[in-house]
């Protein structure tokens, strides 16, 4: 963890001008954003001091992960939720790993910053071996440190990171070797074996040190299709329908959407950055994906609703706008989606 908070190297920035999200200092935006400022944090921080919020790890279902199951898989299509926002993906043959965090922490310590209250489903250990880990983008709820350096350990050889342009970095020094590094703009695409990926843009922003690096890596959400299957997350992203109306346009159909609903209270702070269930469903109804489920919830307390509440803010949303709770589920910890059936 030190070795992370190391500000060396800063991710090298080349802007490439004719890309509309490449400003002169940073990433930026497709469409009109509020970037947080230190002054917004700080009132935020300031108004927590007198929050009196009851969590209740207790209201989250959990189920035991069926890892028998999941080891013995060559070919058939399935989503695991291992807690926030990762979640271990099956597709064509290929294990891939979506924003992995087992540590209990949230943060660049390990004795301060958010606490896990769930642990994850199951032990990064008892996970098939891994072909290619996604990273969205460089905050510390999607990446962490420790947990990309013990896969970069994992035996069997590392496996293939994809993340934005300007994260390799973070993923070097976590011990990725460099020729299993790869990054991508928005709208590029890398195929591993039978599986293709897309990172596909958000409304987000990046930074992981005190100074020096703000919007320096770039930011978004992937699509992994494969033998006849395609999922979609978008990301940490804020919301906007013309945004997500491209997004539905580039992919076509898309088998399972992994939307997320939690993190996004005040809305004040957090609307621009973060969407919240009731945007969720709005997203849902523009990608029309066959099915959704429900992430970025139910481990970590990282924002101002209790960590049960976001389920029940979704059940709220889907009945006013008469979506079927069946196709837009919420998953059990540790528990298996076979997407096939």
């Amino acid at each position: 963890m030190l070795l992370d908070l190391l500000r060396w190297p800063l991710p090298r920035y080349r802007p490439d001008p004719g890309r509309p999200h490449h400003g002169p200092d940073g990433y930026r935006n497709l469409y009109p954003f509020k970037q947080p400022r230190f002054v917004d944090l700080a009132r935020w921080r300031w108004r927590r001091r007198w929050l009196r919020t009851e969590h209740r790890p207790q209201d989250v279902r959990r189920v035991e992960a069926d890892v028998a199951a999941l080891t013995a898989n060559r070919g058939r299509p399935s989503y695991t939720w291992i807690g926030h926002a990762s979640g271990l993906i099956q597709l064509a043959g290929v294990n891939l790993l979506l924003d992995p965090v087992w540590s209990e922490r949230a943060s660049p310590l390990q004795w301060a910053g958010p606490k896990r209250l769930l642990p994850p489903a199951l032990p990064l250990e008892a996970l098939p071996h891994v072909d290619v880990v996604m990273v969205t983008h460089n905050h510390y709820d999607h990446l962490d440190f420790s947990t990309l350096s013990r896969l970069a350990a994992q035996p069997g050889g590392a496996p293939l990171f994809v993340a934005p342009l300007g994260v390799g970095a973070t993923l070097r020094r976590a011990g990725a070797p460099a020729g299993r590094i790869v990054e991508l703009d928005w709208w590029q695409r890398h195929r591993h074996g039978a599986v293709e990926l897309t990172l596909t843009p958000a409304q987000h922003w990046s930074k992981r040190w005190a100074w020096g690096d703000r919007n320096r890596a770039l930011w978004g959400g992937f699509a992994a299709a494969g033998g006849g299957v395609q999922l979609w997350y978008p990301g940490d992203t804020g919301y906007h329908p013309e945004l997500f109306a491209r997004i539905a346009e580039h992919l076509g159909a898309v088998d399972l959407a992994l939307l997320p609903i939690g993190a996004y209270q005040p809305r004040w702070f957090l609307a621009a950055q973060h969407i919240d269930p009731a945007e969720a469903v709005e997203i849902f109804r523009i990608i029309r994906p066959r099915r959704a489920l429900a992430v970025h919830w139910g481990s970590f307390a990282l924002t101002d609703e209790p960590l049960h509440q976001p389920p029940l803010d979704l059940a709220v949303a889907l009945a006013r706008r008469g979506v079927d709770p069946a196709d837009f589920g919420v998953p059990a910890l540790g528990e298996t989606f076979w997407l096939d059936a």
